[in-house]
């Protein structure tokens, strides 16, 4: 049987969320994450599924954006009864690395707003992450559209 995630755990996943990508450490990222999580993001070709997926996105995005960070913007919306959390958030960064692979460095800054819903289980670990924002003003943002 399992645990049901409490309201508490659900309102303070996405402030862990977005402090665990704001900071370069992978072992801290990979705590909020269930390593059979399930990840769709805008720039990814399809899902990917686990850790080792979740690290290469992770160091990906470090390596082009080594700044970048996540502020939470309002609160949270919660869905107790499916374990569910939902929030808005502006990323900011710079392009000052790779990204994505053979892309020149611009240099440029970028801030873009978007939102996550996220599966939490009890334990306060995504099981599924479905990141949402605009692709086209990120890379209008660092000069690769």
């Amino acid at each position: 049987m399992t645990t049901a995630t409490s309201v508490d755990v659900l309102t303070a996943f996405p402030a862990r969320y977005c402090a665990a990508w704001s900071q370069d450490d992978l072992a801290t990222f990979l705590d909020v994450i269930s390593p059979e999580v399930r990840w769709e993001d805008p720039l990814l070709p399809e899902p990917f599924v686990g850790h080792e997926g979740a690290t290469g996105f992770f160091q990906g995005a470090r390596l082009g954006f080594p700044d970048m960070a996540f502020e939470l913007v309002g609160e949270p919306l919660v869905d107790e009864a499916n374990g569910r959390v939902s929030a808005e958030w502006v990323m900011t960064g710079t392009h000052t690395g790779e990204f994505p692979p053979g892309a020149p460095v611009s240099g440029n800054s970028f801030r873009v707003p978007g939102s996550d819903t996220w599966e939490v289980d009890a334990d306060g670990r995504a099981t599924s992450v479905h990141a949402h924002y605009d692709t086209l003003t990120l890379l209008k943002a660092i000069g690769l559209a």
